[in-house]
């Protein structure tokens, strides 16, 4: 018979809980300066929301917040006691700077939240954040709610290199050449873009990216609405299926084919032949200016006609 293994042992004694990390503590004690503490807020879901962020959002002496009826609400909803609200949206963030500096000068903590999700990500707060660094007080983030990560997350696309883009210029034109100069991007492109403007957003990305390029539109993350649509882009624009709700748009990369499409390659093959470079800086040249590898760089410069010097393969075999 088997050897019965042994039960864990109970500890002799409970385990001592961590200790929260009082806002005055982490600023350096009574008497210090106050710091500014980014705290992300559910994107829909409110069981999102941290243990660290309920009880600093309590505990802060202000909180600088895009729509101050938003946060009140909040506030409610999490049964918490809201202390002062100060707002701080695009049209008056350069304002309320000096508030929130003396706020901290006085060793009073503020708190910035936005409306949902993680504050300075597409919302006000970038002005804020930079002023309250040149004053040299502290900033601290409470990591939290993030749409365009928890779309990329469980899109299906490539995750090891992304560029988060945000939104785009709603002028038609300003919007098709900001995706024109995305087009040879060979990481995944995250977007954000409102339900009313996105039949005309995908339209212009299946344009501007490719029909055939794979892309997912996530909507109403974390509520009770929440979709995923996958597929290319042009069958996405040609039903965009949304009319409301938050949306996030989750493009892949360019593909080798695509990024050469985008350049005349031959061409810069050929300067960079011209210029009598060594293989290694022609490829980091060619690199640089086609969005290719280094190694597809390698390979559009291999000829096998040409003098062995210039193959990059005779270079590495020396």
């Amino acid at each position: 018979m088997a050897a019965t293994p042994e039960a864990p042992q109970a500890p002799s004694a409970p385990r001592e809980a961590p200790r929260a990390l009082d806002p005055k503590a982490r600023a350096g004690g009574e008497g210090a300066p106050g710091a500014l503490w980014l705290i992300a807020v559910p994107i829909g879901n409110l069981e999102d929301i941290t243990l660290r962020a309920l009880r600093l959002l309590e505990s802060v002496s202000a909180v600088a917040c895009e729509d101050t009826r938003t946060t009140r609400q909040l506030y409610a909803l999490l049964n918490l006691k809201a202390p002062p609200l100060i707002s701080c949206h695009e049209h008056n963030e350069a304002g309320r700077v000096a508030q929130v500096l003396e706020a901290l000068g006085a060793g009073r903590d503020v708190a910035l939240v936005s409306d949902a999700g993680t504050p300075n990500i597409s919302d006000p707060g970038a002005r804020l954040v930079r002023a309250v660094i040149d004053a040299g007080f502290a900033v601290t983030p409470l990591p939290g709610p993030c749409a365009a990560i928890a779309a990329l997350a469980a899109s299906g696309l490539p995750t090891e290199r992304f560029t988060f883009v945000g939104f785009l210029p709603s002028k038609p034109s300003a919007r098709r050449r900001a995706l024109a100069a995305l087009a040879a991007a060979e990481e995944t492109l995250v977007f954000y873009e409102s339900p009313h403007r996105l039949e005309e957003f995908l339209a212009d990305a299946a344009a501007q990216l490719g029909g055939a390029r794979e892309a997912v539109v996530a909507r109403e993350l974390t509520k009770r609405h929440e979709t995923f649509r996958r597929a290319p882009l042009a069958a996405l624009a040609a039903a965009p299926g949304v009319s409301r709700g938050e949306v996030v748009v989750v493009v892949a990369g360019a593909s080798r084919e695509e990024r050469e499409a985008a350049v005349d390659v031959a061409a810069l093959v050929a300067e960079a032949r011209a210029q009598g470079l060594p293989p290694s800086a022609a490829a980091r040249w060619l690199s640089q200016r086609c969005g290719l590898s280094r190694q597809e760089a390698y390979e559009a410069l291999r000829d096998p006609a040409a003098d062995p010097a210039a193959d990059p393969a005779a270079d590495a075999r020396r």
